[in-house]
């Protein structure tokens, strides 16, 4: 039979690709913002109980067209949880640009995403985040992004990325509590010891 002479070089093509791929997870912090007041940058309007997003300005432009509702990042799913509360996660849509968030990778949270995470009474949490499917853009620090169910959760390779104004960057651990090695500069996704497909 034909397909049994190739199932041995699929299945090791296949090995191959589960590792091959890098997790990436970004770290910053998350705030809570209300999305009702008008439209999103991305051009559609949200209210406070959606589950959305808006992503640090500085990320924003960087792939922002000369109409931001075309902006490759409006609409991408992220998988948020807090630092030091990784067990708890809270699915988002980027929708919208936080001009006054500080780092990169901040995330102002609609107020019922951010009440799945904290009591919006401490209003400012270290968060993780990583993107649920992957990035889709092909420049700029979400260059290859996937998420950790992509690439099977390969510990050694997953990658963190930390926000600027963060102190310390200490090791994020994922929700399932696997271990994440610590990732590269700011504003950089590490090329070296990633393998892609």
């Amino acid at each position: 039979m034909l397909t049994n002479a190739f199932t041995p070089l699929l299945l090791s093509l296949l090995s191959l690709s589960s590792t091959s791929l890098a997790a990436t997870v970004f770290k910053g912090e998350g705030t809570f913002y209300s999305p009702s007041v008008g439209l999103g940058s991305c051009g559609k309007q949200d209210q406070d109980t959606d589950f959305v997003a808006a992503l640090a300005q500085a990320s924003m432009r960087q792939y922002n067209p000369s109409n931001p509702n075309n902006n490759p990042l409006c609409g991408h799913k992220v998988r948020v949880w807090r630092q030091d509360k990784p067990g708890t996660t809270v699915t988002v849509a980027i929708r919208d640009t936080c001009p006054g968030c500080k780092g990169q990778f901040d995330l102002d949270l609609s107020p019922a995403a951010f009440n799945k995470l904290a009591n919006p009474d401490v209003g400012r949490i270290k968060i993780a985040w990583e993107f649920v499917g992957p990035a889709g853009v092909k420049t700029g620090p979400f260059k290859g992004a996937v998420p950790a169910a992509a690439a099977k959760k390969p510990a050694i390779n997953q990658k963190v990325v930390a926000a600027e104004h963060e102190e310390e960057n200490t090791a994020a651990v994922m929700p399932d509590e696997e271990e994440v090695v610590e990732g590269d500069a700011p504003g950089t996704v590490a090329e070296e010891g990633r393998d892609e497909l």
